[in-house]
């Protein structure tokens, strides 16, 4: 048996079929201060959560052409150059980078703070070098991120953003 508490806060028990109804719900109240607990722990981290200022389209505009320039910099500064560069609104990913050396960035990335679009752009530009995540992407990324890009993309991972798509 066991219970799972959906993102909507819907609480799911899944028993055995031969479980009669009066032990699924034995079990469901036997585990209430678990229940109490883990739906305390949501609602706590969604109110520590930022909601995204609105921005115009003439500031998205600046903020991805700020974007594009600093890239340009760092492709440049470091000879990686890359065919294209794609701005898109996307659910999942901060950014990629395929084989023919095609850039595609979340514009999301324009609410972070300048240190993590830094890190997203020279990740995706470690990536025209090194296809995978090998030691030899990560230490060339930590090179360009002053040693800092595990702590980066561990807070990363850890902001949580609700990404706009």
């Amino acid at each position: 048996m066991r219970i799972n508490i959906h993102p909507t806060k819907a609480i799911t028990v899944t028993v055995p079929a031969n479980t009669s109804l009066e032990r699924a719900k034995e079990f469901a109240r036997s585990k209430q201060a678990w229940i109490q607990k883990h739906l305390t722990k949501m609602r706590q981290m969604e109110s520590s959560q930022k909601k995204q200022p609105e921005l115009s389209r003439d500031e998205l505009n600046k903020a991805q052409d700020e974007l594009f320039s600093r890239l340009e910099r760092f492709s440049d500064q470091y000879d990686l150059p890359y065919v294209k560069v794609t701005f898109r609104c996307q659910r999942t990913k901060w950014g990629s980078c395929s084989s023919k050396g095609n850039i595609s960035l979340n514009i999301n990335i324009a609410f972070l703070p300048k240190h993590l679009q830094d890190y997203i752009l020279l990740h995706e530009l470690c990536h025209l070098r090194h296809m995978n995540h090998s030691k030899d992407f990560w230490s060339q990324l930590d090179q360009y991120c002053d040693g800092r890009a595990k702590a980066y993309a561990k807070e990363l991972k850890a902001r949580r953003m609700k990404i706009r798509a």
